[in-house]
């Protein structure tokens, strides 16, 4: 007989990808159970695999929410400069206000979800290529966000160097995990500020 779904079926399984997140962020993928990531729940290992057949789907379930999310935000705060009928400026100046909106809210969300993003930059190897091609494909899409902004913020530059660009923002944005505290001198929105206005000086002077 198949097991009802309860009512906070789907609430449950955030609450696990949130735990294992944790699990896999401090022990890595390959150091974390399936036992202990159900112990820090607080629920048995039999319920947990109710949820999620294995410790590979959960990855995977975790890293695919976490990637379109990534993109979601990246599309809604591009949009909303756009639809901000306040704003008032050349279409350069709102490439600059969108790419400024972009990197906050990226920062914004690497804060609120850092342990998902170290388990996709650290662990995504673990999944099948196929699902590794998935994941992939939503951070090019997001990667292609900033580039379409580049077209306006740098118009003479061809695409490989569009790329580079964008790459290399992300990449400033992407590791602040490393080192950077949410509690220390320095806000997530004023590294946001600082990131967005260094390469805006240099692609405009480079």
């Amino acid at each position: 007989m198949v097991r009802p779904r309860a009512e906070n079926y789907e609430e449950r399984r955030q609450e696990l990808l949130d735990a294992a997140a944790s699990m896999f962020a401090e022990k890595g993928f390959d150091g974390a159970s399936m036992a202990q990531i159900a112990n820090s729940c607080g629920v048995s290992k039999a319920l947990l695999y109710h949820y999620y057949k294995s410790k590979e789907e959960l990855l995977y379930s975790m890293l695919l929410s976490h990637c379109l999310l990534l993109v979601r935000t990246g599309e809604e705060a591009v949009a909303n400069v756009d639809l901000d009928q306040s704003f008032a400026g050349s279409d350069q100046d709102k490439a600059r206000a969108q790419l400024d909106s972009l990197v906050r809210s990226l920062m914004q969300l690497y804060i609120e979800s850092r342990d998902k993003h170290v388990v996709l930059l650290n662990n995504l190897h673990a999944l099948p290529p196929e699902q590794q091609i998935e994941i992939k494909q939503l951070e090019k899409n997001l990667v292609a966000i900033i580039k379409g902004l580049l077209k306006e913020l740098k118009p003479g530059a061809t695409e490989e160097v569009r790329t580079a660009l964008a790459m290399y923002l992300m990449g400033a944005v992407n590791w602040t995990y490393t080192w950077f505290k949410s509690d220390g001198p320095v806000s997530h929105d004023e590294y946001a500020s600082l990131a967005t206005s260094t390469f805006l000086h240099g692609i405009e002077a480079g």
